[in-house]
């Protein structure tokens, strides 16, 4: 099959769920890791991974849905994360909404003392992370370094 979408944005998208997931330790969801490894395989340049990226990007939907269900509002968001960042091998633009909804599930996953630095660093990390002839093409501008904590534990 040919590749209809950007395996560059591919695999960032999968890089920042990868990133995202990590802040969910005790809380591994396999059809979330089954996206992001899909997605890094097809971006690899292995084509017979779209299917696989199909297959992952559906069940790891389906993951979410019944994590949302269960009240796991900040991991579900980030499971959904990784079902766009399949799901992006097929419509780029979903690379973009994969980074998105890892933002919001680390932004949820915070006291809300701590929302506004955790958005600002994973929005500095995600362009950190993205090849520079691609940042203009999905940030307005260079996101500024985080201020400081609002609260202290």
């Amino acid at each position: 099959m040919d590749r209809s979408g950007d395996p560059i944005l591919t695999a960032w998208a999968a890089e920042c769920v990868a990133h995202a997931l990590a802040q969910f330790p005790d809380f591994a969801d396999e059809a979330a890791e089954q996206a992001v490894s899909a997605a890094k395989r097809w971006a690899g340049g292995d084509a017979a991974a779209l299917d696989a990226c199909r297959d992952a990007a559906f069940e790891a939907h389906l993951s979410a849905r019944a994590l949302t269900e269960a009240g796991y509002q900040a991991l579900a968001t980030c499971v959904r994360a990784a079902s766009n960042a399949a799901a992006s091998a097929d419509e780029t633009d979903l690379a973009e909404v994969a980074a998105d909804y890892c933002l919001e599930a680390l932004t949820l996953n915070s006291a809300p003392c701590e929302q506004q630095f955790t958005g600002e660093a994973e929005r500095r990390w995600q362009w950190e992370q993205l090849p520079e002839p691609y940042r203009a093409q999905l940030f307005d501008a260079e996101p500024p370094q985080p201020g400081p904590a609002a609260c202290a534990i």
